[in-house]
């Protein structure tokens, strides 16, 4: 029977409501700063780099902090005060006269970033039947997938006919727009433990899902090679548009996602993780050996079904692993990982590109993949999936 609970309830599209314009929000920035840090402020690529990388550092920092204060103040309280910073930190961008203040206004935006992306995912692991976690966090995750793809076009439609300060304020109505979705969810909070509230380096972190963080670590290691190299790579094979890599993969996601969910509430992770890692690592292989733009849209595809299968996996993993009062610590050190595989996997797997190019990185990544497989098959593949909540 528990097969038949409603997923698509009125507190689950709001929550994916949610997802959808905060991160649509945070991706008009992603393509547009850069801009605005040479064109406007007339920096430098290094200032550029400092721009982009305080953010991602900074929301690293706050997510084990963030996981700690949704299980124990209350899940919608802190991420409704962080959506108002979130908001607040966008409009503000209209201030930003200097690189400093920039700067600045970049690091609050990675803590507040830090907080609702970690926050939201919880409310959404609360409000999923745990019958349907893997199905109903594959259709949540599809929000994040679809402003990845709309958010960089919009944002650079915007700015070219209208600029920046309207770019920055179109930015914070989706935002708030995301604010109001989030206050529109009435579900019951989830009552904490009072050990819980016991400050300690586990009230940060979760253990049960270090075996599961590591594998993701490794896993986006190979993707911060995709985000900083892609678009240099596409000009070696003499490819005008590199955008078309991130819409093909974005679009291999959206199908992906449900239908590996419900493979896993079904069946369990292993059959359908050992797809995952198997066209990932072909995808990069296939990557490698590109020569036009067939076998490089070829690999965008089976990026797809690779990422759409292994995140959303691990994440639902991880939430049954944990009681219902830990999820903002396990979703906290996933997503710290996660972080930290994509900006790791960018220094290191630049200096071996520098050393062998960017086709042998590629191929290099395909191997790297050998790790996270092992680790997972080793630790979590015969662990009991029991639902704790």
């Amino acid at each position: 029977m528990s097969q038949r609970q409603a997923l698509w309830t009125k507190d689950f599209v709001l929550i994916c409501l949610t997802s959808l314009f905060m991160f649509t929000s945070f991706y008009f920035l992603i393509t547009t700063l850069p801009m605005y840090v040479t064109d406007v402020l007339k920096g430098n690529e290094s200032n550029v780099g400092y721009i982009v990388g305080v953010l991602t550092i900074t929301a690293v920092l706050v997510r084990p902090i963030s996981g700690y204060l949704l299980d124990t103040m209350g899940r919608k309280s802190v991420v409704v005060f962080a959506l108002v910073a979130f908001v607040l930190v966008t409009i503000a961008y209209n201030l930003a006269t200097s690189l400093l203040i920039l700067f600045l206004l970049r690091a609050i935006h990675g803590f507040s970033w830090g907080f609702t992306s970690t926050g939201a995912g919880t409310i959404a692991s609360d409000i999923v039947p745990a019958a349907r976690r893997g199905e109903g966090m594959g259709y949540y995750g599809l929000a994040g997938t679809l402003a990845m793809a709309v958010g960089p076009v919009l944002s650079i439609y915007i700015l070219g006919l209208y600029g920046f300060n309207t770019l920055f304020t179109a930015g914070s109505i989706i935002a708030a727009l995301s604010l109001a979705c989030l206050l529109g969810i009435k579900g019951s909070e989830v009552k904490t433990d009072k050990k819980n509230t016991k400050i300690s380096l586990n009230s940060f972190l979760e253990p049960r899902v270090y075996s599961l963080s590591m594998v993701l670590f490794f896993v986006n290691l190979t993707y911060g090679a995709i985000v900083s190299f892609i678009t240099l790579y596409a000009k070696e094979l003499n490819i005008a548009n590199a955008g078309i890599f991130f819409m093909v993969y974005g679009v291999a996601l959206l199908f992906v996602r449900p239908y590996a969910g419900k493979i896993f509430d079904k069946h369990g992770p292993n059959q359908i993780m050992l797809i995952g890692f198997i066209s990932l690592a072909a995808s990069f292989i296939v990557l490698s050996i590109a020569t036009g733009s067939f076998m490089f849209i070829l690999s965008a595809i089976i990026m797809g079904i690779g990422f759409g299968i292994i995140q959303p996996t691990l994440q639902a993993m991880a939430i049954n692993r944990v009681e219902p009062y830990r999820r903002g610590a396990a979703n906290g050190t996933i997503f710290t990982a996660l972080d930290l595989g994509i900006g790791i996997g960018s220094i290191l797997l630049g200096l071996v590109s520098n050393q062998f190019g960017l086709s042998y990185l590629y191929l290099i990544c395909g191997f790297i993949l050998i790790i996270p497989m092992v680790v997972f098959f080793t630790k979590d593949a015969k662990k009991p999936s029991n639902q704790l909540g």
